[in-house]
């Protein structure tokens, strides 16, 4: 009982409750579950180029996720890797667009320049939360809204392509795009460089002096700074890595899947990846299994809507309430695991 009980609690238990969210969604709508859930698994695994679309999805949102991931294990609520993977895609298309360097510095240039972008935009709100104390939740969701309107300007103004029709960069030359990995599909190499981000963060996590001081400070704050872990530094690391991974993100899908940048880069992925991480439990590599999962959700949406009458919009609305769900389990978890920190030090 005790075991079934765990499972439930972790990553299981999350799956189980978007099954259950989506079955009660579409009885709703008027749809069976069966014939809804049907249409999911054929349109996101139903040939190569479902399968494809459900990875290239799959890796748009694992680079935020992991993110995120990093960023909760030190304790720290980042909600803003929206617009860390704007600022992201903005500079590596930016970049790319009037680059003439040959195919292999050039697409390495506009990848380290997405995590530069990101990185600098999660440092902002490190240094608020490290020296001004401001509530990283507030200051990570505010800078969304500051990374859109500062891109969108600068797509319609400065960086904006004289051809372009619409808010958007110059393409990238076609030897800048990342290479393919299944023929014939969008889905770009983008999907390794995250993976090996999530085996680089699991060994980071288990084997490595920071990734101790990274979980001592998001399990026992009090705890790591008696023990001498400078917060205020990690909190500022912690949150620039996160935008780090999650800008490299946006530079991926400039170079691996759109090949130009536009406003229209994320249609809230960075969002969803809060719901990813937690249902990932934190784990890297869970992350790139719940990744997978809600891709099959991403790609398999449209698909719903066209066979079963089942609304697109009606899984972003279950997905906002597996963030609210397990955001609130995770907060209630920690805070009564912090009250007994505090009972046993006194």
């Amino acid at each position: 009982m005790k075991r079934a009980r765990s499972l439930l609690s972790g990553p299981a238990g999350a799956i189980l409750l978007v099954v259950a969210l989506m079955s009660v969604a579409m009885m709703l709508a008027g749809t069976s579950p069966i014939d809804g859930f049907a249409a999911l698994i054929l349109g996101s695994l139903g040939g190569r180029s479902q399968i494809g679309e459900t990875l290239v999805a799959t890796s748009a949102l694992l680079f935020p996720s992991l993110g995120v991931a990093l960023a909760f294990r030190a304790g720290l609520f980042n909600i803003g890797a929206e617009g860390q993977l704007l600022v992201g895609g903005m500079l590596a298309g930016a970049a790319g667009a009037v680059m003439t360097l040959p195919p292999f510095p050039a697409i390495t240039i506009m990848l380290l320049l997405g995590a530069v972008g990101g990185g600098f935009w999660g440092a902002i709100a490190g240094w608020m939360k490290a020296r001004l104390h401001a509530n990283e939740v507030i200051s990570t969701l505010m800078l969304n809204f500051v990374a859109q309107y500062i891109t969108l300007y600068l797509v319609n103004g400065p960086l904006k392509s004289p051809n372009a029709q619409g808010a958007e960069t110059a393409w990238l030359p076609t030897n800048y795009w990342l290479p393919t990995l299944i023929p014939h599909t969008r889905l770009s190499i983008g999907i390794l460089i995250a993976i090996a981000i999530a085996l680089g963060l699991q060994f980071l996590f288990r084997r490595t002096v920071p990734g101790y001081a990274l979980r001592a400070a998001g399990e026992a704050p009090e705890a790591a700074r008696r023990n001498g872990i400078n917060l205020p530094r990690l909190t500022w690391m912690a949150l620039a890595a996160s935008g780090a991974i999650a800008g490299m993100g946006g530079a991926t899908i400039v170079t691996g899947e759109l090949h130009r940048f536009n406003t229209e880069l994320s249609p809230g992925y960075g969002f969803i990846a809060i719901a990813v991480a937690l249902v990932g439990d934190l784990d890297p590599i869970k992350v790139c299994f719940a990744s997978f999962f809600f891709g099959i959700l991403e790609a398999g949406g449209l698909a719903m809507q066209a066979s079963a009458q089942v609304p697109k919009d009606a899984i972003h609305v279950i997905e906002g309430l597996i963030i609210l769900v397990l955001a609130a389990r995770r907060y209630v978890s920690q805070r009564s695991e912090r009250v007994v920190e505090a009972a046993a030090a006194s």
